[in-house]
């Protein structure tokens, strides 16, 4: 049995066998008809050669001028200040699926806080739960910085106290000690864990809190013009 193992594994590599040819065809069934001797298992090789090269030869050549085909979109991204497990910083791209179309634009906007906007939940065309933008206060710092009402939350900075654990105190066996730390919460009320309408709410307001008085960073998805 190891024996006709060895030469099994021997004939794959001899035909491609783990390199997926190109095939139009159904998968050939690997079969030896005179036996799991060497010179049948050669044999078989030779004929799976013969029909990869006749399936190769079948394929149309690409016309001349031909346009690559498109690469599959990610979705929508964003550059976004994202926190790593030590609370260290780095803009990094984030990828978002539309929720309304492809045409649609991420836009992720400094809003100094207060931000002067209504969040409102509604149900996306296919019935799903979001957060809209229902109206933006005049004179205030959304309609300023560039928000507009229809637009959909995606994400939002938000600041939460956090114990921060010198190396030191680890060892000591200390407790650490409070610290303000800033992040991007996801605003999509049906993500995995999903979240409520109230946690985005407070993540939004917690803006405030930032010591350093940055402007809330506020993820929109804008949808196409009709």
């Amino acid at each position: 049995m190891m024996q006709w193992l060895s030469w099994f594994a021997l004939l794959a590599t001899a035909t491609g066998f783990f390199q997926h040819p190109p095939s139009r065809r159904p998968p050939t069934i690997l079969q030896a008809g005179g036996g799991d001797d060497a010179a049948s298992l050669w044999a078989e090789a030779a004929r799976l050669r013969r029909e990869i090269a006749a399936d190769m030869e079948a394929m149309p050549a690409p016309e001349a001028g031909a346009a690559p085909a498109p690469a599959p979109s990610k979705g929508l991204s964003v550059v976004l200040p994202i926190a790593s497990p030590d609370w260290t910083i780095a803009d990094t791209e984030c990828f978002f699926e539309p929720r309304t179309d492809a045409a649609a634009e991420l836009l992720a906007i400094d809003v100094p806080v207060p931000c002067g906007v209504i969040l409102e939940e509604r149900d996306d065309k296919n019935g799903a739960p979001i957060i809209v933008v229902g109206a933006v206060g005049e004179g205030s710092n959304a309609e300023a910085a560039g928000v507009l009402p229809g637009d959909i939350l995606r994400a939002t900075t938000a600041v939460k106290q956090q114990m921060e654990m010198p190396t030191w105190q680890l060892l000591g066996g200390g407790i650490g000690r409070p610290r303000l730390f800033r992040f991007v919460f996801g605003a999509d009320l049906d993500a995995r864990p999903p979240r409520t309408f109230e946690e985005v709410l407070g993540a939004v307001a917690s803006n405030r809190m930032d010591q350093e008085r940055r402007p809330a960073i506020l993820v929109v998805e804008r949808p196409a013009a009709p």
